[in-house]
């Protein structure tokens, strides 16, 4: 019974390491494709001449 509560721990443990490695892999990802993404088509956009008029 031990055996098996060893075997079952060593899969666990395998399963939340690919789990965690692939999730930080796709946030890093994301962090870095949104940024790129967004300096050209987002930061330097023209804003309407509404949006800029302080009342």
């Amino acid at each position: 019974m031990a055996a098996e509560y060893a075997h079952l721990a060593i899969w666990l443990i395998g399963l939340f390491g690919i789990v965690f490695t692939v999730s930080a892999y796709v946030a890093k990802f994301v962090m870095e494709d949104s940024l790129s993404y967004d300096q050209p088509f987002v930061w330097r956009r023209k804003l309407p001449e509404e949006c800029l008029k302080n009342d």
